[in-house]
């Protein structure tokens, strides 16, 4: 409980939640603690739908918000007050502080949700939940279970449970200038810890010591944890998208690819930027490297509110491609290698994603069928790269044209490996083409991101600052560290 805790945005928040659910009740569960091993949780963080209504952060806590009820609209079902389990593990709100503090209509301990549910449900249309929690579900089931029975007798109760998360995933996905302000702060630290694990890097060093140096930034500055587990990932490594070991020794002439953001008031940053150990890009890393900025900057020239969410991917994919076809790694010309998606040998993930809240946000990216136009408020990643396996010495390009988005699609309809079998099928069927890679390439790994915001009239680079050209990548690898090393 926090003598200093704001209410105001919360409310406004499930006021149009409440609105749009109408005479329905939302069940919506927080987050629970996680056993690690024996009598030790895994680090604790609130869900982020249910600290997004309620802005209440401790463990198994359920909010059930009923805008048709008379008195209690908003309840908040959390642990008591416990003066041994406070002693142990820390403070509580308890019953009295979820309504005095947290602005409840009216707040019950945890263990009479069960009861209390059954009667919060009866003359409601629907039960608002997301079905997908293990811990829970049986619950909801349970209710409608019970409703059937009501019904039988004739008393109304809700028929059928509806997914709420349609509806906080539009509310969440445009920011509001509080929200923003936080994601802007997680920015700037984040931007400064990118900033310091570029002076503090060396050969001989391992990753683990310049994630150190990175989360240091992050902590001293007021950031409670990561936005996401951070990739710090030199030479090779840096060709595994999701790496998360740190632990190699970094030699001398290699890259450093690090991904890692941090989270403040509950949004989370997400910058990438890849840089040379020694603090020189040698002409292969140099030629990988600006082009793969190129990419970024022709992504980032398309986004304007009204564009489309795919124009900015179409820009980036086109600009890799450009400079692919120029460098000799694609055996075709700038439209063949589109069309047939060659470049997918070196690009294979999207160009960013919605950002706040959650690294990878809600939101939906298409619209009936269309993708969706960037509006002022929404926040996104742009995060162009190439990636050259060092043991790969040739590659094998199908000719065959296909659309991405078709792709996907028949992936969704037929599953992942129905749709995969027919994609192998098509290329077996294709003529193809096998092609050297250059090896100056092989074994580079390079990502640059950004968080935009869109704004009215244009867009805002949330992590502007933070060294991007290869002549302010160079200098400031070339600062003293602001840390010590060991």
């Amino acid at each position: 409980m926090t003598s200093s805790f704001d209410a105001a945005p919360f409310i406004e928040r499930r006021q149009r939640f409440a609105e749009a659910i109408g005479d329905g009740v939302a069940i919506i569960p927080g987050a629970q603690e996680a056993a690690r091993n024996s009598d030790v949780n895994h680090e604790f963080r609130q869900g982020s739908d249910f600290f997004f209504l309620t802005g209440f952060g401790e463990p198994d806590a359920v909010a059930v918000i009923n805008p048709s009820h008379a008195k209690e609209r908003y309840v908040l079902f959390v642990r008591p007050r416990d003066r041994e389990m406070e002693i142990w593990n820390g403070r509580r709100a308890g019953v009295d502080g979820a309504v005095s503090a947290y602005g409840a209509d009216a707040a019950y301990p945890i263990a009479e949700l069960d009861d209390r549910l059954r009667a919060y449900v009866i003359d409601r249309p629907a039960i608002y939940y997301r079905l997908g929690n293990a811990a829970f579900d049986r619950r909801v089931i349970a209710l409608v279970e019970q409703g059937r029975l009501a019904r039988g007798r004739g008393i109304p109760a809700p028929a059928r449970i509806e997914d709420p998360g349609p509806i906080l995933n539009e509310l969440r996905l445009r920011r509001s200038p509080a929200e923003l302000a936080r994601h802007r702060r997680a920015c700037e630290i984040s931007r400064d810890a990118h900033a310091e694990a570029m002076r503090y890097a060396g050969p001989g060093l391992h990753e683990y010591e310049v994630q150190a140096a990175l989360e240091y930034v992050f902590r001293v500055n007021g950031s409670p944890r990561n936005g996401y587990p951070s990739i710090v990932a030199s030479g090779p490594n840096a060709c595994i998208l999701h790496y998360t070991e740190n632990d190699r020794r970094m030699n001398d002439g290699d890259l450093l690819l690090i991904d890692a953001g941090c989270e403040y008031g509950y949004h989370s940053a997400d910058i990438t930027r890849t840089f040379p150990v020694n603090g020189r890009f040698t002409t292969p890393q140099r030629e990988i490297y600006e082009l793969v900025l190129r990419s970024q900057l022709a992504a980032l020239a398309v986004a304007q509110p009204g564009a489309s969410y795919e124009a900015i991917h179409e820009a980036a994919r086109r600009a890799l491609t450009e400079g692919l076809v120029a460098l000799g790694v694609l055996p075709r010309g700038v439209e063949d290698s589109l069309a047939m998606h060659h470049y997918r040998e070196f690009y294979i993930h999207g160009t960013g994603h919605w950002l706040g809240m959650d690294v990878h946000d809600v939101g939906d990216y298409r619209i009936r069928g269309a993708s969706r136009p960037l509006e002022p408020g929404m926040v996104f990643t742009i995060e162009p790269g190439l990636y050259f396996d060092p043991e790969r010495e040739t590659a094998t390009y199908h000719l065959r044209e296909y659309r991405e988005d078709e792709m996907w699609e028949r992936r969704l309809r037929l599953g992942v490996v129905a749709a995969k079998k027919l994609e192998e099928d098509e290329k077996a069927k294709a003529p193809k083409i096998e092609h050297p890679i250059p090896p100056a390439f092989r074994g580079i790994g390079v990502r640059i991101e950004d968080d935009i915001l869109v704004t009215a009239t244009g867009v805002e680079v949330l992590t502007a600052g933070t060294p991007k050209t290869v002549e302010d990548v160079e200098r400031v690898c070339a600062e003293a560290p602001r840390l010590p090393r060991r």
